[in-house]
């Protein structure tokens, strides 16, 4: 069975490597019909034709940039059927539809990342899981530990843009669990499933007006598309609300299935 259920919900996986235009492959995941409480994106890369990836929790179904015919999927961890795989070199993201949706105060970001450790043009010293410019987001640095974090109590002035930086790294090659989660008092970092950091932080999240990207930066009204992510993506979720730690860690346990 592909995803691990999380008390009212289950869990998702972002999957990688098939031709734009396929819609052959693994069958979609069991689990693909659930619709927890609070998980308003969820993309599973099963399958990506002409370049779209479906959101399985609502309607933000996203668009693969720079594709240009090459593979975007390719296997991903065991039981997990397929990932997203981008390419640095060749600026690919995924594109979401602007939504209301995705202007959180509270939330998780989750994923499953592998990614190469090959920096780009544009790599700019991380390579992001996902961003919504100056509101939040989740990248893994250069030398490997991950950075979460947003603006919090504002969308400009000082001390509104906070960040934290995991104590464990990332290792290349790997299929690692990331998440972050922001309760309106705490911002934490997990790193296959464990608490790796936590800091005290307040205030609503901004409520930025940029476009969510998964696997770059995209920052449009600073004139900004960098950061893009080298590797594979599956399971890439967003709730509307902090997850537990025990949680996060039925996210992050590995399918048997």
């Amino acid at each position: 069975m592909r995803g691990i259920a999380v008390s009212f919900t289950t869990a998702v996986v972002l999957a990688a490597g098939s031709f734009i235009g396929s819609a052959t492959g693994a069958a979609a995941p069991a689990d693909a019909a659930a619709t927890p409480d609070g998980l308003i994106l969820r993309y599973a890369f099963e399958r990506i034709p002409d370049g779209v990836v479906t959101d399985l929790a609502g309607s933000l179904d996203g668009q693969v940039v720079n594709a240009d015919g090459l593979r975007v999927r390719a296997a991903s961890l065991p039981g997990y059927g397929y990932a997203l795989k981008l390419r640095g070199q060749n600026h690919q993201f995924v594109d979401v539809p602007r939504s209301p949706v995705l202007d959180v105060d509270r939330y998780t970001l989750a994923a499953w990342v592998r990614y190469t450790g090959v920096e780009n043009d544009l790599t700019r010293g991380r390579w992001e899981v996902l961003e919504k410019a100056a509101s939040y987001w989740m990248n893994v640095r250069t030398d490997g530990h991950v950075r979460v974090g947003g603006f919090f109590g504002g969308c400009s002035g000082p001390g509104v843009w906070q960040y934290l930086d995991s104590t464990a790294t990332v290792v290349v090659g790997r299929w690692t669990h990331l998440a972050a989660t922001y309760n309106g008092a705490t911002l934490r970092v997990y790193v296959d499933g464990l608490l790796a950091g936590s800091k005290a932080v307040t205030g609503r999240t901004c409520v930025s007006g940029e476009p969510l990207a998964v696997g770059a930066k995209n920052n449009p009204s600073k004139g900004l598309l960098e950061a893009f992510w080298d590797g594979r993506l599956d399971e890439v979720r967003i709730y509307d609300h902090a997850l537990t730690a025990s949680e996060v860690g039925q996210l992050a346990a590995r399918s048997t299935g």
